[in-house]
């Protein structure tokens, strides 16, 4: 346990619940000692002494400091999509927040590790800013590609990135100002972006400023085709919930449905969820909806035919372009 890795969260008072659970499955599952950053956007002091005191449980944690960032004055005025926080923007200000640090993971609030990050952490970048995994690594489907084309002017060709998990090197970074640059865009854009910061990052960084690594470090399981990623990369390091949060879910219902064999994959998946925050807070993360949990169950049940749709709309967009190819002199 001799190396230490850098961990970084970037949030509010709304997510300190679910850093907890975030951290606590870092720590459990990792052996080598880690060095946890954050950066504060609006934590209470209440909420600062809950995180130190339940930190304080894991050996293998030697260090944790909050740190206010510098405001970011373009938004002031930008507005923000409602399901996100300004402290999206932030995640991009951790070098000059941390400059102390030449290697750090970030990681959102609503993944959970299962295994050790220390493979992440040796990732080589090749002298890249970035470490990334992209989403369509996690196979989403081709109705969400179609839609950001739209949407966002997003390039046929050019591949998408999730920035719920990131390898920063600190460095390179701030060499590329990539986050100057991601403020000047938003400013500057009339487009709506869907996810603000990560639409922007995707639009104005170069592909050789990335590099890709593998989807099992930032695997989303409720993605159109996560099954059949599941059964590439076996066992995920870090599963992300974007789109489908087990806190809004009935943990009894989802119980129930998996004892049934209803949806095993899906169920499972939100049951792994609880196997950390019942350590944390077993009934704040446990009661959820329950019509919020009936409607996921509906929409696992229709997931495979939204899968075959989507395989042939992919089929049909390939054959497509593929004589608009042939046609061009």
């Amino acid at each position: 346990m001799s190396e230490t890795i850098n961990m970084a969260f970037v949030f509010d008072d709304k997510f300190s619940d679910l850093f907890r659970v975030a951290a606590y499955s870092v720590a459990k599952n990792t052996q080598s000692n880690l060095a946890i950053y954050i950066v504060d956007c609006g934590i209470s002091e209440e909420n600062k002494d809950l995180i130190r005191k339940f930190m304080s449980e894991f050996k293998n944690i030697s260090s944790m400091e909050f740190k206010v960032p510098e405001r970011i004055e373009i938004l002031e005025n930008y507005t923000i999509p409602a399901h996100f926080s300004t402290a999206i923007f932030y995640r991009l200000a951790i070098p000059k927040v941390f400059p102390e640090l030449s290697r750090v993971i970030y990681l959102d609030c609503d993944t959970i590790a299962t295994s050790d990050v220390v493979e992440l952490w040796n990732e080589d970048l090749n002298g890249r800013p970035l470490g990334v995994i992209e989403e369509d690594g996690n196979f989403f489907n081709v109705k969400t590609k179609w839609r950001r084309m739209k949407e966002i002017n997003f390039p046929e060709n050019k591949h998408y990135y999730n920035s719920g998990v990131l390898l920063i090197d600190s460095k390179q970074f701030e060499k590329s100002q990539i986050l100057e640059r991601v403020i000047k865009f938003v400013k500057n854009t009339d487009l709506r972006l869907l996810s603000p910061e990560q639409d922007a990052m995707n639009l104005c960084l170069d592909d050789d400023e990335h590099m890709a690594l593998s989807p099992k470090y930032n695997f989303i399981p409720f993605a159109s085709f996560s099954e059949e990623c599941l059964r590439k990369v076996k066992d995920p390091t870090i599963i992300h919930y974007a789109g489908r949060k087990p806190w809004e879910m009935n943990k009894k219902v989802i119980r129930f449905a998996a004892l049934c064999g209803m949806k095993k994959y899906h169920t499972s998946m939100m049951l792994k969820y609880w196997e950390y925050a019942d350590y944390v807070d077993k009934k704040k993360f446990s009661n959820g909806n329950i019509f919020h949990t009936l409607k996921f169950l509906y929409k696992c049940l229709f997931q495979p035919i939204e899968r075959f749709i989507s395989r042939k709309c992919c089929h049909f967009q390939k054959s497509l372009f593929g004589q608009q190819k042939k046609k061009v002199p």
